[in-house]
């Protein structure tokens, strides 16, 4: 096997080794949030709601969706199960991954940015606590807005086209559920796009004149996108909503990436061109990684 096949193997099982703690966490996370009860005391009190599977209507999750109802649901709609007697189970089991995948955010962010490390300078590894940080924050506040705002303003948006066409508001609860899951967790996905922006501006995976070139073009993108798996049946309106907060944050990235950017010569100049510092390898002025030992350079 050559150099670049055992580099890659290599490669792939540092994926498969951070896939594995990312899956691990994610099963404990959501096997603690599927059973965690919203009142642990009355819950220890009454053992015998676990032998019954009762103990699932008192537990957090059940809470959570209760209060989605609450807020979300216009009093004058009803949600049934339209398709099957599954679907209450099946909408519990979508809301605790939902909620899973958010709780463990850091350990998705660190095992990401983990990934490159062995590549990266000592400079750059400086980043890897912001990267988790702001990503975290990030989707949370995704998260956040994916609900109070955009899930609510679908709703609100949806309620005349019942009345104008005289449509019993007769809701399928996995339907509804399930758009308002995707809502949350794509806008959550969404928010965290200018910690990457910056992280790649930063590494010199990325120059901030391409956005500053392809402005246009990356506002188009950014408009499709959200047209088309953020607002669904919410309108143009709904679209600018989501819209303008995310091309806003994209673009704050962008400037203060371009702020805080390295200088640009790795590894040092000399005869021939810039060098790798490792090994001393030729290296382009655009090089992130050394062609070479695979090192940073940046």
């Amino acid at each position: 096997m050559g150099l670049d096949g055992f580099k890659f193997t290599e490669h792939i099982a540092e994926l498969r080794a951070r896939l594995k703690v990312i899956f691990i966490a994610f099963v404990i996370v959501l096997i603690v949030v599927v059973l965690f009860p919203a009142n642990p005391v009355q819950q220890a009190e009454h053992l015998g709601q676990y032998v019954n599977l009762q103990f699932l209507q008192n537990t957090v999750m059940a809470a959570f969706i209760h209060q989605v109802k609450s807020y979300l649901v216009p009093k004058n709609w009803q949600l049934i199960a339209a398709t099957g007697i599954g679907e209450p189970m099946e909408v519990y089991f979508v809301a605790s991954i939902l909620i899973s995948l958010v709780l463990c955010m850091p350990v998705i962010a660190y095992e990401a940015y983990r990934f490159i490390d062995p590549a990266l300078s000592e400079q750059e590894r400086r980043l890897v606590y912001p990267f988790v940080a702001s990503t975290t924050a990030l989707f949370a506040v995704g998260v956040a807005f994916g609900y109070f705002v955009i899930a609510k303003f679908l709703v609100i948006a949806l309620q005349p086209f019942f009345v104008a066409t005289g449509t019993s508001p007769l809701v399928d609860v996995s339907a509804f559920y399930y758009v308002v899951f995707l809502i949350i967790g794509a806008t959550g996905a969404s928010f965290t796009a200018p910690v990457f922006v910056y992280t790649l501006i930063r590494l010199r995976v990325l120059d901030p004149e391409f956005f500053s070139r392809n402005r246009v073009v990356i506002w188009f993108i950014i408009w499709v996108v959200t047209g088309l798996f953020l607002t669904p049946d919410g309108g143009p309106l709904l679209d600018i909503v989501i819209f303008i907060p995310i091309v806003a944050l994209v673009e704050g990235a962008v400037v203060l990436a371009k702020h805080n950017l390295p200088p640009a010569s790795p590894g040092g100049g000399g005869p021939g061109g810039p060098r790798c510092a490792y090994c001393n390898s030729k290296l382009s002025q655009r090089n992130l990684f050394c062609p070479s030992c695979g090192k940073g350079v940046a």
